[in-house]
């Protein structure tokens, strides 16, 4: 019976067509296997390497090999091509699947920043539509150079499978004076030979959980759901798009739709400030339009009328409510940071706050919080 939850701190191994169809090590707990690469490779020894992992009590992952380099279109077919092959080897859904992004064998790193991590984002988009948790592995140094981490972080969270070694050849337990530190990291592969075993070996830096999620079409249900919240807008905007198209959405140039900014898809659940819509269409920039269909938009009562209530959620550490909306109040009362609180309209920059400490109004400067409604 294979592992449901592996604790932080400990070790795990990942294995290809190099590597036995045994797939016991050690003491490792979790083991990644190698589905496929491209759209047209798979591990022939996936299936049965998988269901060793299993018998022998391993959380069992996967993981497929970049040819995608900075295409999103690739990434997400190549993405779909190994979620069809994780499912039919009997990765159960709520397992972590990882994009292998890496320099060689078909991929390139040598895209700018942003269409590289456009790709990978998408690849990771599609792995989490269909019941997965999304990682991306590479090197230390792709991930701090070629790819950018804080926009993956911010879509994924705690999403980062980084190899980094501290000597070349064997070790048998990973030594934290030479971590790789950057945001974001899952998992840290720190050797290329397992206490000699021929293998790959990592360390989890956080617990480790799968969720099963039976049905195909949960996955897509809960992202419509999600996004058909209202997202936190900052106090001044006065609307934003959310990207709805489980697809992702194209940006186009004029409102009539007719010519695209470029051949990739926005990712699907990204956010955009709107500034107007024209013929139906959306305007987020200058001459940047999406199709109204393909997003939600969101409006924020508090940027147009004074009088509209809502609430604010405190974003920022050490805020104060003023008793007067001015920077130079004469009192200050403490909030605490994320909680939330009533707010009635707007003088300039600052929020008015109702009933709070005795029914006293009370202000509080707005870009210390975020309205959420």
């Amino acid at each position: 019976m294979s592992n449901s939850i592996v604790l932080k701190k400990s070790y795990g191994v990942d294995v290809a067509s190099y590597q036995s169809t045994t797939v016991n090590y050690a003491g490792a707990k979790f083991a990644f296997v190698k589905l496929t690469e491209g759209t047209e490779y798979t591990n022939p020894k996936a299936e049965a390497q998988i269901k060793s992992a299993k018998a022998h009590g391993l959380m069992v992952m996967g993981y497929f090999y970049a040819n995608h380099s900075a295409s999103v279109s690739k990434a997400m077919a190549e993405a779909k091509y190994a979620v069809a092959k994780a499912k039919a080897y009997g990765i159960p859904a709520g397992s972590y699947l990882a994009d292998d992004w890496e320099q060689g064998s078909g991929n390139s790193v040598n895209g700018s920043t942003s269409t590289n991590t456009d790709a990978v984002l998408a690849a990771m988009q599609v792995i989490k539509e269909t019941g997965y948790k999304p990682l991306i592995y590479s090197g230390a140094y792709n991930l701090r150079n070629r790819l950018s981490i804080s926009r993956i972080v911010k879509s994924f969270g705690t999403c980062l499978w980084v190899a980094s070694y501290k000597v070349s050849g064997r070790q048998d337990y990973a030594d934290f004076n030479y971590f790789p530190s950057m945001d974001g990291v899952a998992i840290w592969q720190f050797t290329d030979n397992y206490r000699g075993l021929g293998v790959d070996g990592n360390i989890c830096l956080i617990d480790l959980k799968t969720s099963s999620n039976s049905s195909k079409s949960k996955p897509a249900k809960k992202t419509t759901e999600s996004l058909s919240q209202h997202p936190v807008v900052k106090w001044n905007i006065g609307a934003v798009a959310v990207v709805s198209n489980a697809k992702g959405a194209y940006v186009y140039t004029s409102s009539k739709l007719d010519k695209k900014e470029s051949s990739k898809l926005k990712p699907c659940g990204s956010v955009w400030q709107v500034f107007g819509l024209e013929n139906g269409a959306v305007k987020v920039g200058k001459n940047q339009y999406f199709d109204g269909r393909a997003v939600y938009v969101k409006t924020n009562p508090i940027a147009y009328n004074d009088a509209k209530h809502g609430v604010a959620k405190i974003v920022m550490p050490h805020t104060h409510a003023l008793d007067a909306p001015k920077a130079d109040a004469g009192k200050v009362y403490g909030l605490a940071l994320n909680s939330k609180i009533e707010i009635q309209g707007r003088v300039g920059h600052f929020l008015k706050i109702k009933e709070l400490h005795k029914g006293k109004q009370v202000y509080v400067t707005g870009n210390r919080a975020y309205i959420v409604l």
